[in-house]
């Protein structure tokens, strides 16, 4: 069983089916591969983590869509997580995003145990998901809907749904057949229907009746799901090519007497997607999408920037002395020996390249002020907030190779520039960067990290005058 919360019990509508070959066939295989998952026994906490987080995301981000919701899969990943990482878009469709997901996220964590569709269970769901600044519309979050409603369909004629005054009583005698056909399903009941037509009749008549002011669709996707869930299912989820064919089924249905199975069938493959996606995880194969982890990686980063300390001038200090007193020296200690190898070797800093002589080793960084000559400057002060600092960069230029082509220049640059979250600390060699590091301002390189660079400066500079002496020969 893929969670435990498939042994709940829910409604169903009782409408007799003409079944098609095409919809018997997938629900089937629905069911043969129902009895696949179960076999490999109870999930692990990490797949059944990877597969709640896929339904979750995938459910959350196209439900929403499809009723306007201008979240990106990046956003709506970030409002799942807590740290909520939007810009410029309307508070509502946040908030309604973030309560959509809490209400799926309580669904996928259901245990076994007792329970049934109710008219308040419906309208608390419904006060979960949605979001309304105004009085006069706050008012009508979690009842039904007080005037009529209307859509028009893909031909471009118009639908009516149920009458406002008849919702009570035709969503009261939906609930009735529901729970009546899920007591069928789990008494095993020789005439119960299959849970899939449960589900899925369940769908059409809601959306046929379409209860709320608003957020219909976004509800009927939820209760579908829930029944399916509670019946040993996993849920589904409409992408954005398949949001035509889903409405013009329900539209050929509610206008023109189309046939259900259609819809049926359209549906059961999505559930049949749901369980390929589990037999993957349990089989080890990759399920996510082929931009998903540069996704993932992109949404880490922007959590910790949010978490990390902003640019300040303290915080530039304290990165300067830990590169000039620990990093820098480590590197010249390398270069150096290679200095008998040269008739010319030449140190120098810049900061925004400006020629500047810097204190010994352990004085702090300071703000710059002119010395002597007009392009040259020592640093003094205390006070650094006078010059907003964009980039430090020390540079060791090796040049008349004693034995070799004399031309050649070796330039060594340890660059370090600043952001307004970050630093990015590079190692360059002869203009191709060997080493690049992105860190906040409360991180530094350990001990190993400046090991490794300084054995990969050694051996690049080592190949490169090996590959000079060569080439003279």
């Amino acid at each position: 069983m893929l969670f435990e919360i498939y042994n709940l019990k829910f409604s169903a509508i009782f409408i007799p089916l003409i079944t098609v070959m095409a919809y018997t066939n997938i629900k089937q295989k629905i069911d043969l591969l129902r009895e696949q998952i179960a076999s490999h026994g109870k999930l692990t906490p990490e797949q059944l983590k990877k597969i709640n987080y896929k339904f979750r995301l995938e459910w959350n981000y196209n439900s929403n869509s499809m009723e306007g919701n201008t979240l990106t899969i990046e956003e709506t990943r970030s409002v799942m997580v807590g740290n909520i990482m939007v810009d410029k878009k309307p508070y509502k469709d946040i908030a309604e995003m973030k309560g959509h997901d809490e209400v799926i996220s309580d669904i996928l964590k259901i245990g076994k145990g007792e329970l049934r569709l109710s008219e308040a269970r419906i309208k608390q769901i419904h006060e979960a998901i949605m979001y309304e600044e105004t009085e006069e519309k706050k008012a009508k979050i979690g009842k039904w809907k007080q005037i009529n409603n209307y859509i028009y369909n893909y031909k471009g004629e118009r639908f009516d749904f149920v009458d406002f005054k008849e919702v009570q009583d035709k969503m009261h005698d939906l609930l009735n057949r529901t729970n009546a056909a899920i007591d069928a399903i789990e008494n095993n009941k020789k005439h119960a229907l299959h849970p899939l037509d449960v589900a899925f009749n369940f769908h059409l008549e809601y959306v046929n009746i379409h209860p709320f002011y608003d957020g219909n669709g976004r509800t009927a996707r939820i209760l579908t799901n829930l029944i399916l869930i509670a019946l040993g299912y996993p849920p589904f989820w409409i992408t954005e090519p398949q949001r035509a064919p889903y409405s013009n089924y329900l539209g050929d249905i509610q206008g023109y007497a189309g046939d259900p199975d259609l819809f049926h069938n359209f549906l059961a493959e999505l559930v049949l997607r749901s369980q390929q996606l589990i037999i993957d995880v349990i089989e080890g194969r990759d399920i996510e999408a082929d931009d998903d982890l540069d996704k993932e990686i992109a949404l880490l980063k922007k959590e910790l920037q949010a978490k990390a300390p902003l640019k300040n001038p303290a915080l530039i200090q304290k990165v300067f002395v830990n590169l000039q007193n620990e990093i820098w020296p480590s590197l010249l200690n390398v270069l150096n020996k290679f200095d008998q190898f040269f008739f010319k070797n030449i140190v120098s800093r810049f900061i925004d390249d400006i020629l500047i002589t810097i204190p010994p080793l352990g004085e702090a960084l300071l703000p710059l002020t002119q010395f002597s000559h007009p392009n040259k400057y020592w640093i003094i002060d205390k006070d650094i907030t006078k010059k907003d600092i964009h980039e430090i960069r020390w540079e060791s230029h090796k040049s008349e190779l004693i034995k070799g082509d004399r031309q050649i220049i070796y330039e060594t640059k340890l660059v370090l520039n600043f952001n307004e979250a970050s630093y990015i600390l590079k190692l360059v060699f002869n203009n191709d960067v060997i080493v690049e590091r992105e860190l906040y301002y409360d991180q530094y390189l350990d001990k190993d990290a400046i090991l490794s660079i300084k054995r990969k400066l050694g051996k690049t500079l080592l190949d490169h005058i090996k590959s000079s002496l060569i080439n003279e020969q």
